[in-house]
């Protein structure tokens, strides 16, 4: 090792400490989540959800090994991409770490295509050039969140998962289907199964945390900013990191002007997060580069997604259960 250090010129020796670091955190603290268990994880499944008229949502579930008190992190894609670019290895970074999670293919993404498309042709093609989503397909895209919103609960009811404490990550074209389906999450309307508000059944209120890399401010049909307006605000206590390139040209200020908006509210520094990596990538092209933001989603993740109070608790009406 001394006689490599001595080899290595200042720049390479910059380079190799920063990745000798960030492959020991990583690793450091997944032998610590498979601590639980020395069998590993379960193996991730592939599965076809169901949505709106039937559409088919392909989506890789990544069991947690610590059932019950695993907190739950959804990740989607960016522009023309699809979740294979979360299963190739982060996915399971996360999993190993102790949370349960789920990758999304986006309507007319990856797998999740019409029933005729999928049929001929690679499942896993982009949309093409010819193939522009239309704002009726984006927010079909929050619809089909309810779908996969709807697997979780099954996981949680059977204590696979705790879906209380769950996060999304979601990058450029996907930050608005995100927020927007955040916004519903936190508008559903508890059950009446109790006489005190705080006592009721919640069916929402699961959005904990929120992770938004190089951020489209809109896609047609959908807003990123009108939900925040919300979103940001104490009483839902949700926290936020956004990640962006330092040379993204795309940007053209939007994730500063996202962030401004976000932190406008009191004791915004407590929950809300913005971090800049070098460079000139956009969204999920930042994975896998050697920039640390996968070690940087990890740690927010770690703070406020599990470690926030809330234990399992059983999601159904309480005039639904066999007690």
């Amino acid at each position: 090792m001394k006689h490599l250090l001595l080899c290595l010129n200042k720049r390479q020796l910059k380079h190799f400490v920063f990745t000798f670091v960030s492959v020991s955190l990583l690793a450091t603290s997944v032998l610590f989540a498979q601590s639980k268990d020395t069998k590993g994880p379960p193996k991730p499944q592939e599965i076809t959800l169901s949505s709106l008229g039937g559409w088919p949502i392909s989506i890789t579930y990544y069991e947690s090994s610590n059932a019950a008190d695993s907190p739950v992190v959804v990740l989607l894609h960016g522009k023309a991409g699809n979740k294979r670019v979360w299963d190739q290895k982060f996915a399971s970074v996360l999993q190993q770490n102790g949370f349960a999670v789920v990758s999304v293919d986006l309507r007319k993404h990856g797998k999740s295509q019409a029933p005729a498309a999928s049929a001929g042709g690679s499942k896993n093609q982009k949309p093409s050039s010819k193939q522009r989503l239309s704002s009726l397909d984006y927010k079909a895209m929050v619809v089909d969140m309810e779908t996969v919103w709807r697997f979780l609960f099954k996981e949680h009811q059977q204590k696979h998962l705790n879906m209380q404490k769950t996060a999304i990550v979601a990058s450029d074209i996907s930050v608005p289907v995100a927020l927007n389906y955040a916004l519903i999450d936190w508008s559903k309307r508890p059950y009446d199964d109790a006489p005190v508000l705080l006592a009721k059944t919640p069916k929402g209120q699961t959005i904990r945390a929120m992770i938004l890399i190089s951020p489209e401010s809109s896609v047609p049909g959908l807003s990123a900013s009108r939900p925040i307006v919300q979103l940001k605000q104490p009483l839902f206590g949700i926290s936020f990191l956004v990640c962006s390139a330092k040379g993204d040209s795309l940007d053209r200020g939007v994730t500063s002007k996202l962030f401004k908006q976000l932190s406008s509210v009191p004791k915004s520094e407590n929950r809300m997060y913005s971090k800049e990596f070098p460079g000139k990538l956009r969204g999920t092209d930042m994975l896998g580069k050697r920039l640390g933001i996968e070690l940087e989603i990890v740690k927010f993740l770690d703070v406020f997604l599990k470690k926030l109070p809330g234990e399992w608790s059983d999601r159904r009406n309480r005039l639904d259960r066999d007690e």
